[in-house]
């Protein structure tokens, strides 16, 4: 014991001198979470205009019943311009509105005499999805039009019922992904400085001379890195708080062990690698594009337990798969998932594999490198 923290104590003072690849855990990261911001942190709504030429009161009922409808983060799915006709046109053609209502004039007579009323809409669906949003929205909107003038809805009722007590966008969801990634960059970051200083050090061959097993030797370099790839996390942790305001709260000893088992994966997979690494900064950026790889096929983008018929055969082989969702419980919700037991059993397995088949072939490197 007195001989594992010697080397731990060595350890933790080699990292001392460069404690700058914490950054490694943080940054990268950080870009991500920018670029993702920008693309997905801002609710849909879309602008059009809305011309009419109704000569009677149901086309402004209309015109209110699309102002009233919000969506479920309260805000309204269409944003009216106050574009005259003429200008509203024009601002179309040059694809600078997302659509435009058309309200004929005969449109009160037509609800009034019980026919059929008619609505011209022309939306720039140059983006399939933004195609489909329309369609759903514009639904709402007629819903909530009927209401407005006293007719019946239409006949259908809907029961509507969530797994979750709160929902939330996209934005949350990658950032939660971006947590992950933030541990196991940790982790990472920090073995390969670790190895990478002892092999420049000629620590490696001092060790390997040693006539005890190498396992010992192993286990304060894992130890650290793992300390700090829960250090890395969990700072990320609080820049996620300050964006989004999602925070595990008393579940914060789970999100460290699903994080934590995860990273030691990692760790024991770029502590062989560092073992061989020559050029520090070459071995760095293999690092930060395997665990960013990592983020995007273990589901780092959406939720896995949603879309498991999609998700690729090769996603299941890395751990991120398994504590992605378990992670969105803790931090986004604040609950358990129904398949917590399961996934930290899987779990278990990937890491305690990954710690004995890491220090079996690290020992046996260090050993031929006499």
């Amino acid at each position: 014991m007195r001989r594992l923290w010697i080397i731990l104590s060595t350890e933790f003072k080699s990292w001392r001198q460069d404690p700058v690849s914490a950054i490694g855990g943080i940054l990268p990261p950080l870009i991500i979470l920018i670029a993702f911001s920008i693309m997905f942190g801002a609710r849909p709504t879309f602008k059009i205009a809305f011309i009419n030429h109704d000569e009677g009161n149901y086309g402004e009922l209309l015109r209110q019943a699309i102002e009233e409808t919000i969506s479920p983060f309260n805000v309204p799915y269409y944003d009216i311009s106050t574009l005259s006709e003429t200008e509203a046109w024009e601002v179309y053609q040059q694809n600078h509105l997302d659509g435009i209502w058309v309200v004929p004039d005969d449109f009160s007579a037509r609800v009034d005499a019980g026919q059929e009323p008619e609505i011209e809409m022309y939306f720039s669906n140059f983006i399939d999805d933004a195609a489909k949003n329309h369609r759903i929205y514009q639904a709402e909107v007629m819903w909530t039009f009927y209401e407005k003038i006293g007719m019946p809805s239409p006949p259908l009722a809907m029961l509507e019922e969530y797994p979750l007590p709160i929902m939330v966008g996209w934005f949350p969801i990658i950032s939660v992904g971006a947590v992950l990634l933030s541990f196991i960059l940790g982790g990472m970051m920090n073995i390969l400085m670790l190895t990478y200083r002892e092999q420049v050090a000629k620590i490696t061959l001092e060790f390997a001379l040693s006539p005890r097993s190498l396992g010992w030797v192993m286990i304060p370099k894992i130890i650290l890195a793992l300390m700090m790839s829960l250090v890395t996390g969990t700072i990320f942790l609080v820049i996620i708080y300050l964006w989004t305001g999602a925070w595990p709260g008393h579940y914060l000893p789970h999100v460290w062990l699903f994080a934590g088992l995860v990273s030691l994966f990692w760790i024991m997979a770029v502590l062989v690698v560092g073992l061989r690494a020559r050029h520090f900064m070459g071995a760095a950026i293999g690092v930060v594009l395997t665990g960013v790889t990592a983020f995007f096929v273990g589901g780092g983008l959406l939720m896995v337990r949603n879309n498991e018929a999609n998700v690729p055969w090769f996603s299941w082989l890395i751990p991120n798969t398994y504590a992605v969702d378990m992670l969105r419980d803790f931090i986004l919700f604040n609950t358990f998932s129904p398949d917590f037991r399961k996934n930290i059993i899987i779990l278990t397995i990937f890491a305690g594999t990954a710690v004995l088949a890491g220090i079996g072939i690290a020992s046996n490197q260090l050993r031929r490198s006499r």
